[in-house]
């Protein structure tokens, strides 16, 4: 969060609802960065099994995807 934690001036019990909300704050931020990084896909005949799908990425099915995530790992 862009303000100090530490230095938010109020009694115990207003630094700690403070602190909570902006921890809370923070994951919920981190939680939209990392949704905003998934392709978005396209529907379409999988390039690797040959079936239909709503949603392809790089041309490959989810199950595709998951079976052979461990041969393009970097």
């Amino acid at each position: 969060m862009e303000t100090d934690r530490d230095d938010y001036r109020g009694d115990e019990a207003d630094r700690a609802g403070f602190y909570i909300d902006s921890v809370i704050d923070d994951h919920v931020k981190e939680a939209m960065r990392k949704a905003a990084e998934i392709p978005k896909g396209t529907a379409g005949e999988c390039s690797s099994c040959g079936e239909w799908s709503m949603r392809l990425v790089d041309e490959t099915c989810s199950p595709c995807r998951d079976k052979f995530a461990r041969f393009y790992a970097p």
